[in-house]
C-alpha cells in the first residue's frame, strides 16, 4: 500500500489528530486484515504496512507512528529487533503484538506492549486491543501541551522488588522464585537465569531484570553478570582492578573494576587485608 504523509506522534497528540498506526507482518493475509479493520476508524491513520523489519526501516525516517501492530517471527529479523531499531532512532512508539505462538507473551509484556494478539483472533478481540490502545495513547497524550511542549510527568513511586520472575519455557510461562535464583548472565540478545541446575533463557534485558531483585541480595558485577551475594564463596584478584569471583554453584567470573563500589559493603573486610583499596582511599589524609 501506498505510505500516508508522516505524522509525529506528539503532534497528533497536541491536536487530538489520527492516531498513526504502523503494521509490520511477513504474512500478507494478516496484514490486509488488520488494514480492513483500520480502514473505518477515523480516529486512526495507517502510516505504513511492510512484510519485514527491513523494509520498515526503509520507509521516510520522518514517519514516527504512534501505535504498530507488530508480528514476533518474521524472515532474518523479529519484531524485538525493529522495536531495538526504533530505541536507537529514539522513536517509542506503542505497540500490540499480533502473532501465532504464546511464548513470547512474558517478552512483549516487558518491551511494554499494550496488548498482546494471538492468532487467530475475531473482530471482538481486536477491538478490544484496539480500544485499549487507544486509551493509553490518549493519556500519553497529556504529557504535551496545547502546542506540542513535553510536560514533565511526576516521578513515578519506586516499584518495589518482586519475589518472582517470569519466564517462558517452551509454551509455558513459569514463575521464579527469586530466592532460589544464583546466578544472571546475557549472551547476545538471550539472558540465562541460573536456578540451582537449571538455566531459563529470556529475552528479557538485564536491566530491567536488575530492577525487579532485592539489592540486598542480588549485586550486578559485570555489564553481562548479577550475581546472589550468597553465592560467592572467594574472589582472585586479576588485572586492572578486576576480580575473578568464584561462586558457590562452581561458576566463575569476573568482576570488573567498573562495578566494585557496588559490592564494597561485601569486600571492605577483604580489600584491608589484600590491599585491593584504590590509591586513592588508600593515601594519607592531607
Amino acid at each position: 500500500m501506498s505510505l500516508s504523509a508522516p505524522i509525529h506522534s506528539s503532534t497528533a497528540a497536541a491536536d487530538s489528530g489520527p492516531l498513526s498506526v504502523l503494521i509490520v507482518d511477513d504474512e500478507p493475509i494478516a496484514r490486509a486484515r488488520i488494514e480492513r479493520l483500520l480502514a473505518d476508524d477515523p480516529q486512526i491513520r495507517i502510516v505504513g504496512s511492510c512484510a519485514s523489519v527491513a523494509l520498515c526501516e526503509r520507509l521516510d525516517s520522518a514517519i514516527v507512528p504512534d501505535l504498530v501492530f507488530l508480528d514476533v517471527r518474521m524472515p532474518q529479523r523479529d519484531g524485538f529487533d525493529l522495536l531495538e531499531s526504533f530505541e536507537a532512532r529514539g522513536i517509542h512508539p506503542f505497540v500490540i503484538f499480533v502473532t501465532a505462538h504464546t511464548n513470547y507473551a512474558v517478552d512483549a509484556y516487558d518491551a511494554g506492549a499494550i496488548d498482546y494478539l494471538l492468532k487467530p483472533f475475531d473482530d471482538v478481540r481486536f477491538e478490544k486491543a484496539l480500544s485499549r490502545a487507544k486509551t493509553v495513547l490518549r493519556l500519553d497524550c497529556n504529557e504535551y501541551d496545547n502546542r506540542g511542549n513535553h510536560v514533565p510527568a511526576a516521578v513515578p513511586e519506586p516499584q518495589p522488588w518482586v519475589d518472582r520472575l517470569l519466564v517462558c519455557e517452551g509454551k509455558r510461562i513459569l514463575l521464579i522464585p527469586t530466592s532460589n535464583i544464583e546466578l544472571i548472565q546475557v549472551t547476545g540478545k538471550l539472558a540465562k537465569i541460573f536456578v540451582r541446575r537449571h538455566c531459563y533463557l529470556t529475552r528479557q534485558s538485564l536491566r530491567s531484570i536488575e530492577e525487579r531483585l532485592d539489592k540486598r541480595y542480588f549485586v550486578r558485577v559485570h555489564r553481562s553478570t548479577i550475581v546472589k551475594l550468597e553465592q560467592i564463596v572467594a574472589l582472585h584478584p586479576l588485572l586492572h582492578g578486576d576480580c575473578e569471583v568464584l561462586l558457590e554453584r562452581g561458576t566463575r567470573v569476573t568482576l570488573s573494576r567498573r562495578y566494585r563500589a557496588r559490592l564494597q559493603p561485601f569486600l571492605s573486610a577483604i580489600e584491608r587485608d589484600f590491599g585491593w583499596i584504590s590509591r586513592s582511599r588508600s593515601s594519607p589524609d592531607r
